[in-house]
């Protein structure tokens, strides 16, 4: 510990920024794109366009098919499409086996869509670092929880809120990276508390197993099956037949317009269906399960209501859950900001950025301070400056180089999906390789953020030349989500190449003031 608490407060700010930051930047990059999940999936899937269809025709539609080709499923289920995701699928299961079929806005099946990862891709890394079944929740959650450590040491060190707020010198790159350092915090504390409480809220019992396994035979599954609401098992007695059968599976169901009009007379909004399923398919006493769509509500778990099948009467749906999990499904619903409006969402995204912003700024900080030190580490200097160089711009390298093997892949190439993941990977690890390999760091940051210029600029390139008729497509239907992204691509290409020029003419001074300072060298030692 230092002599004073304010010195050991700065001192574990800056140690958890340098230990951690580099995860931390992984995690806020990955956690902002996720910020449009389904609309970065829509984006990569060339056969969702925009559906103009109304809910009623759309699930009219869905029952026909599912009784002309899954008479015999024990479960359907029917997926309809917002405007966000423009998925409309109906899914059935016939034992242990499953089948998804996807409708266009013409109405035509299709059950061999684009294998991609898609937007999933980046939520899961966010959570996971793709280490699912290797402790990756729990190192996110302990980086999270660093994070919370690392705000409340940086409030006590940076006491000056308004001064700082409004400083920002932009005579010399070292200080105007210092000002932004504190400005991003600045604006950035309620946001990123959130995130990070939210975050460690929503994965609790796993991180605090211990009351669980003392408790639960089945510890954390078993507190789950205790405070998650269910509905009872089915008993499924008497079937449907014959002609009664066949004409109950027409669309819509026996008594559809009554439930239609319940659910219009509970929930207000325009299209406020997202999913049905039917359980018991077949028999008198199957039912429907009709859930409401996310974005009503903070919490992650919308409104569901529950009927009688061939009646269409209500039934008894799911018990309130108790108040700890409602308050972690409302953080849950808070961390994914599924309820967020377009320009909420984009909110949400420039205060992720800022976030990485300040994660970065903070590692560039602590590089530039120790270049100044006597008692500089040669090999750790080197190492976390480096590193930086491939946290930062290796990773936003290796997230475009995801965007553009979606656009070059072939639709048909058996395991497409891994093959993204594997370029994601490969160029991440590249990035390393070239940044380790440069001698100065200053160089691999302009070549690095040269080339993820480039790449914004080919994925824009890609996207004209070759999905051309999903462009007019698009234009014609007014299909703004996936029109977004060109100048979202374009506009990135822009920044990306200002920040690679900005970097170069550092390093073209840094090259004048050495090569300045050589001959008054000469001249003193001539003199002596």
């Amino acid at each position: 510990m230092k002599a004073t608490f304010r010195k050991s407060m700065i001192w574990l700010h800056t140690y958890l920024g340098v230990l951690l930051g580099w995860l931390l930047f992984a995690i806020f990059f990955t956690g902002t794109l996720s910020y449009f999940t389904p609309e970065i999936t829509r984006y990569l899937m060339p056969e969702r366009g925009h559906i103009s269809q109304s809910q009623q025709s759309m699930i009219a539609h869905s029952f026909a098919y599912l009784g002309t080709h899954a008479g015999e499923a024990d479960q359907w289920r029917i997926a309809l499409p917002s405007e966000r995701s423009a998925h409309w699928s109906v899914q059935w299961r016939e034992g242990k086996q499953r089948r998804t079929v996807t409708f266009n806005n013409q109405l035509a099946a299709s059950e061999n869509e684009t294998e991609t990862k898609g937007g999933l891709f980046f939520r899961n890394f966010h959570y996971t670092l793709q280490l699912r079944g290797y402790g990756g929740r729990y190192i996110a959650g302990i980086a999270a929880m660093a994070m919370l450590l690392a705000i409340f040491t940086g409030i006590y060190t940076h006491r000056r809120f308004f001064k700082d707020f409004f400083t920002l010198r932009s005579q010399k790159l070292q200080k105007w990276t210092t000002d932004f350092h504190a400005l991003a915090g600045i604006l950035t504390i309620p946001f990123c508390i959130m995130i990070c409480l939210s975050g460690i809220f929503i994965y609790a019992i796993m991180y605090l197993p211990y009351t669980a396994n003392a408790n639960f035979e089945k510890g954390e599954r078993g507190v789950n099956s205790q405070i998650i609401p269910s509905l009872p098992n089915l008993a499924l007695t008497e079937k449907v037949t014959g002609d009664d059968y066949l004409s109950n599976l027409q669309p819509p169901l026996p008594h559809y317009a009554h439930i239609l009009e319940t659910i219009a007379n509970q929930w207000r909004e325009a299209n406020p269906i997202a999913r049905i399923t039917v359980e018991g398919v077949g028999y008198k006493d199957s039912r429907v399960i009709v859930e409401r769509s996310k974005a009503t509500t903070v919490s992650n778990r919308a409104d569901r209501l529950v009927f009688e099948t061939y009646t269409g009467n209500p039934l008894k749906g799911y018990d309130d859950e108790t108040l700890p999990a409602q308050i972690r499904r409302i953080l849950y619903g808070l961390h994914q900001a599924n309820f967020a409006p377009i320009a909420m969402r984009w909110l949400l995204f420039g205060l992720g950025i800022l976030g990485c912003a300040l994660i970065a700024t903070g590692n560039i900080i602590w590089v530039a301070q120790r270049k100044k030190s006597a008692r500089q580490n040669p090999f750790t200097l080197a190492l976390v400056e480096k590193g930086n160089v491939v946290a930062v711009a290796g990773l936003i390298l290796a997230s475009l180089s995801f965007f553009i093997a979606n656009k070059l892949i072939g639709h048909d190439v058996a395991g497409r999906a891994q093959f993204e993941v594997n370029a994601f990977f490969t160029v991440w690890a590249l990035s390393a390789v070239h940044a380790f390999w440069r001698a100065k760091a200053a160089v691999a940051w302009k070549e690095q953020f040269a080339l993820a210029s480039g790449l914004c600029f080919v994925t824009v390139v890609i996207e004209l030349v070759l999905f051309r008729d999903r462009i007019v497509n698009s234009i014609e239907n007014i299909d703004s989500v996936y029109l977004s992204f060109i100048p979202a691509f374009f506009i990135s290409s822009i920044i990306l190449y200002w920040a690679a020029k900005k970097i170069g003419l550092r390093i073209i001074k840094a090259e004048i003031a050495t090569k300045s300072t050589k001959p008054s060298t000469c001249v003193r030692k001539e003199q002596k």
